[in-house]
């Protein structure tokens, strides 16, 4: 061990520049959960577009359907569209069961990667997903319980995702940085949804050879997402100095400027259920999913029924509303650092307006459509890429970063906390919707705009008298600082990056 001593030599006069974002270890991080939402959004929002094509439709709606067939196994060797006899209650179920899944394990995602790190659920969630999607075409088939048991499993393991999300987020992004790595992050959910409705579209109707239909919804994405695990497996690492190939420069700018302290010994759970900014977190979570969930399970169906849509353009026409939000997240993560520094307002103030901004977007778009008595497909598209893209400023702009401002020290485990209570609370939404949406009329479809108006409104009422992005005071201990000047914790991290690196204290030329 390195006498303590030894510690002021590594001590910088002045403060680490920021090194470049492009090529950087920080990137990787950030694009390892791009591709973690990816997958989570491909394998988990086909299934609106695939229950399109594997049911019959409701009314007097014809059949979208092709002479295709998919060999699915030596017991089960052709399958056709549209074959499955399911009513609006029974979609409904089996749109819900990846999120029953879900909701179960982000909290034990969020606890392995605040104690192990976030590598471990990262992939083993993402395999469980894979194989479980993989299954999901011969469990139809058997019976539409085993169909149903598969989806739920599915969303276990992918609930094991979202917890290390925010953890590895706590490592390795700064807070002049954070909205940028973060947008980027999370931006692949958006641009998972942007594959998968229009690669679906094409998959239930493609006909090679004779072979082709809804099977493959399920089996080209899951394929696709084994190189995201094989990248995570040889790219993602938990903290900066276990990360073989970071750089000294951005070593040393991510141990001056991320927010890590030592940690108090117990959990302060009793000021964690009781903080009135993470309530009011929860409460906006739940009111954006809610939202999120209709729109994705639920507005197919509404261009099928209601305008007659075939499902390959329903396909397409769904992803322009995603596509748009995939930019917007972008542009989120960009100019945000630059409103707020060029405004002079705090963070807590500049996420809010966003906040603003982004629940008016979302509850004027579905007031056109509740007050609009005959509705055309590109005045859909048009709601609904307003209520996703413009909606989206209060999710990657507002709210949903400010976990790390409010309490980075327990990233981990209050992603997990807080997505478990935001899913639990939103994941009735498409079960619910079935019920009230029985003979597809448009004051049916009112009502369930209606409810995410009013939930929309409340939550944002809430979040303005209580939101905060400012670091709360349980969240953090006083450090206790060496007359050297640094910090227990601080000169523990030096010190492993240069074991770890095998660098001399005598020599300074080698650590540039």
């Amino acid at each position: 061990m390195v006498p303590a001593s030894r510690h002021i030599f590594l001590v910088c006069t002045e403060p680490a520049a920021r090194p470049k974002l492009w090529g950087s270890s920080r990137l990787s991080v950030s694009f390892s959960v791009f591709l973690a939402a990816v997958q989570t959004a491909m394998l988990r929002d086909n299934l609106g577009m695939a229950l399109v094509c594997m049911s019959r439709p409701t009314g007097n709606l014809t059949c979208d359907v092709n002479d295709a067939t998919v060999p699915t196994s030596l017991w089960f060797p052709y399958k056709h569209n549209c074959e499955f006899d399911w009513d609006s209650k029974t979609r409904g179920r089996i749109l819900g069961a990846f999120l029953y899944g879900y909701i179960l394990t982000t909290m034990v995602g969020g606890y392995v990667a605040n104690n192990y790190g976030a590598k471990v659920p990262f992939i083993g969630g993402g395999i469980g997903n894979i194989v479980f999607h993989l299954m999901c075409p011969m469990a139809a088939m058997v019976h539409t319980e085993l169909f149903f048991a598969c989806r739920f499993l599915q969303g276990m393991f992918t609930g094991l995702t979202m917890g290390p999300y925010f953890q590895l987020f706590s490592s390795w992004a700064t807070e002049e940085e954070a909205s940028t790595l973060l947008s980027f992050g999370f931006s692949g959910f958006s641009f998972g949804t942007i594959l998968s409705y229009p690669l679906s579209g094409q998959l239930c109707t493609l006909n090679i050879n004779g072979f082709g239909g809804w099977p493959l919804i399920f089996y080209v994405p899951a394929l696709i997402s084994i190189l995201f695990v094989i990248y995570w497996y040889n790219y993602l690492y938990n903290e900066p100095e276990s990360h073989p190939n970071i750089s000294y420069p951005e070593y040393l700018y991510l141990l001056e400027n991320v927010d890590i302290s030592d940690e108090p010994s117990a959990v302060p759970w009793m000021s964690i259920f009781t903080s009135m900014p993470l309530i009011a977190y929860v409460i906006y979570f739940s009111t954006f999913l809610w939202n999120l969930f209709t729109v994705m399970n639920n507005i197919p169906l509404f261009l099928q029924t209601m305008l007659d849509i075939k499902s390959k353009e329903c396909g397409y026409l769904f992803s322009i509303p995603f596509t748009i939000s995939f930019i917007t997240r972008i542009f989120n993560g960009k100019t945000y650092p630059m409103v707020k520094n060029y405004s002079g307002l705090s963070n807590t103030t500049c996420r809010k307006l966003y906040c603003i901004f982004g629940s008016l977007m979302v509850i004027m778009s579905f007031l056109t459509i509740i007050y609009v008595q005959d509705v055309t497909k590109w005045h859909v598209i048009a709601v609904i890429t307003a209520n996703l893209a413009l909606g989206d400023f209060a999710y990657t702009g507002g709210f949903f970063p400010t976990l790390l401002d409010i309490a980075p020290n327990y990233a981990g485990l209050l992603s997990g906390i807080t997505t478990f209570i935001a899913f639990s609370a939103a994941c009735p939404a498409t079960f619910i919707n079935s019920i009230i949406i029985q003979e597809n009329t448009k004051e049916e479809w009112n009502l369930v705009l209606w409810i995410i108006v009013s939930m929309s409104t409340f939550a944002l009422v809430f979040y303005l008298i209580f939101g905060s992005a400012s670091l709360q005071q349980w969240s953090v201990r006083e450090q206790e600082t060496p007359e050297g000047g640094i910090s227990h914790s601080t000169s523990l991290l030096t010190q492993s990056y240069r074991q770890s690196r095998n660098l001399s204290l005598l020599h300074t030329s080698n650590i540039y």
